[in-house]
């Protein structure tokens, strides 16, 4: 049957379920137009949900024509200014076993109700796969000097004074010139030679030049993404012909 609701209709403590079976809470206060719905245990929230969105009061328990998130997301958390004076008609709610009242000019799908020239978006979530590069030391270049000994050889040209003595046959009478006659005479000739004194000096015999540069290679690199898929399910639609597909879509399964 068909009953105009008062705020006496609803009594206070019946738990309120969304259309998905989700509980949103317990009401705590009923107006003619709205209905208060506590939520939470220590800190509790109150909803204000207007009566116009339930779909059902059923053995105690208060139905409602939207599901429990978009109830807590709807905004309803606000007190209305209008608590105390709204007023609600709802001729589509009845007792046990009625359902939502004209369904076929209104129809409800996946119990969101979807009006003429409306449309609903659903984001469709996906993760891409990006990389970033950092430094790091992968490991270094020692390079050292040693000091080594060698024996090595070189060739010195030297001059040295050597005494060459000649005999001369001479056939002369003796002259005043000749000194020295039937004396005994001791001469001394000086000889010189040249001896090797070794010196070492350093030079620089090279250089050894030391740099870096930086080369650039491709390394692979995999993990794993998530994304999302819709999927439309046509078994659950009486008539086929209302469910029509559009080509780019995603896949109906």
């Amino acid at each position: 049957m068909s009953w105009t609701s008062g705020a006496s209709d609803i009594m206070g403590g019946a738990e309120v379920y969304g259309f998905d079976g989700g509980k949103v809470g317990t009401i705590a206060q009923a107006y003619p137009g709205y209905i208060v719905v506590e939520k939470g245990f220590f800190f509790p929230t109150d909803y204000y949900i207007p009566r116009s969105a339930i779909s059902e009061v059923r053995d105690g328990q208060v139905y409602l024509n939207v599901s429990k998130d978009d109830a807590l997301q709807h905004g309803w958390e606000t007190q209305p200014s209008d608590l105390q004076t709204a007023t609600g008609v709802l001729d589509s709610i009845t007792d046990a076993g009625a359902g939502i009242a004209d369904v076929g000019r209104d129809q409800v799908v996946g119990a969101t109700r979807i009006d003429e020239g409306e449309e609903i978006r659903i984001p469709v979530i996906e993760e891409e796969l990006t990389a970033t590069v950092r430094p790091r030391q992968a490991g270094e270049v020692r390079i050292e000097k040693d000091v080594v000994t060698e024996q090595r050889t070189i060739d010195v040209p030297l001059t040295e004074e050597r005494v060459r003595v000649e005999h001369r046959i001479v056939n002369r009478p003796l002259t005043a010139a000749d000194t020295g006659a039937f004396e005994e005479t001791v001469i001394e000739v000086p000889v010189q030679s040249e001896t090797v004194d070794v010196q070492k000096q350093a030079r620089v015999a090279e250089e050894i030049v030391i740099s870096k540069e930086a080369v650039q290679r491709t390394e692979r690199v995999s993990d794993t993404v998530r994304r999302e898929e819709v999927h439309v399910d046509e078994d659950t639609l009486t008539e086929p012909t209302l469910y029509e597909g559009e080509t780019g879509s995603t896949p109906a399964v």
